[in-house]
C-alpha cells in the first residue's frame, strides 16, 4: 500500500542562488520515496522572488508537482506558512527550512510516522550544528511554549500536519509564532503526535532572519499571550 501524499512549503531566502539545485535535490528525494511506495504523491509550494523565478530552468517551471508564488508579496515566514497551508491539497502539509539546512533523509521517517499520526514533530538531533546563540534561543523558546501550554514537544518549527485538521487553525500573526499557533492548537486539541529527529546541515552564510528583531520578538510574545488566553483560559479547541 502506498504512503500518504504531502504538500511541502518551501520559502526561499539566502539560498536563492542555489534554488535550482536545492529543489532538484528535494524532488529527487520525493521521487525516490514514491518509488519505494512510502509516498503516494507530492506537491511543492515554493515562495521566491520574481527575479529568481525568471532565472529558473524550464525543468522546474514546467514541473506539474511544483507551484511557485512570488515571495515579495508574502514575505514574512508566518504569512508564507499560513498561506501554504491554505493552498495545500495533499493529505499532509509541512514547511521545510528556508535556509536549506534540513537533511532530506528525515522525510522518510516523517512520512512513515504520518501514516498513523495527525502531526509529526521533526526535532534537531544534532543541536551543535547551529550557532550557539540559536541553540540557546531555540531551547528557551521550546521550554517557554511547553511550560505555557503544558506540552512536551521537542521543536516547533519543522512539523507536518494532517491538512484538513490544520486548515482549521485561525492564524493571528505573520511572524515565526504562526508555526507555534499550528502546533499548539493541534496538540492541545488532541492530535496524535509522533516526534522524529533530523540532522541539521551546518551553514556558513550570514542569516538575514528576522527572528531576533525586536518587533518580531514583541509580536511573538503577544501571539503567545493571545494563544494562552484562547487555549488555557477559555479552553477552546479545534475539531480534528
Amino acid at each position: 500500500m502506498d504512503g500518504p501524499s504531502v504538500s511541502v512549503i518551501v520559502p526561499v531566502y539566502e539560498e536563492e542562488s542555489a534554488i535550482t539545485s536545492n529543489v532538484v535535490a528535494l524532488i529527487s528525494k520525493l521521487e525516490d520515496l514514491k518509488f519505494k511506495r512510502i509516498l503516494s504523491d507530492y506537491e511543492l509550494l515554493v515562495f521566491l522572488s520574481h527575479e529568481r523565478y525568471r532565472a529558473l530552468s524550464s525543468y522546474l517551471t514546467r514541473n506539474e508537482n511544483i507551484m511557485f508564488f512570488e515571495r515579495d508579496k508574502v514575505n514574512k515566514i508566518g504569512s508564507i506558512f499560513s498561506r501554504g497551508i491554505r493552498l495545500a491539497s495533499s493529505e499532509y502539509v509541512g514547511l521545510l527550512s528556508p535556509y536549506n539546512q534540513v537533511g532530506l533523509d528525515v522525510l522518510e521517517d516523517i512520512l512513515k510516522a504520518l501514516s498513523n499520526h495527525d502531526m509529526v514533530v521533526a526535532y534537531i538531533g544534532n543541536y551543535f550544528a547551529r550557532p550557539w546563540h540559536r541553540i540557546i534561543a531555540s531551547i528557551a523558546n521550546t521550554i517557554l511554549v511547553n511550560l505555557l501550554f503544558n506540552l512536551n514537544l521537542k521543536y516547533y518549527h519543522l512539523n507536518f500536519y494532517r491538512t484538513v485538521a490544520v486548515k482549521k487553525v485561525k492564524f493571528t500573526t505573520d511572524s515565526h509564532a504562526a508555526m507555534i499557533e499550528a502546533a499548539v492548537w493541534m496538540a492541545k486539541s488532541g492530535a496524535n503526535v509522533a516526534q522524529v529527529p533530523f540532522e541539521m546541515v551546518p551553514h556558513n552564510f550570514k542569516s538575514k532572519s528576522r527572528a531576533f528583531e525586536i518587533n518580531n520578538i514583541a509580536d511573538i510574545l503577544k501571539t503567545y499571550a493571545r494563544l494562552f488566553r484562547q487555549i488555557m483560559i477559555l479552553r477552546k479547541r479545534i475539531d480534528l
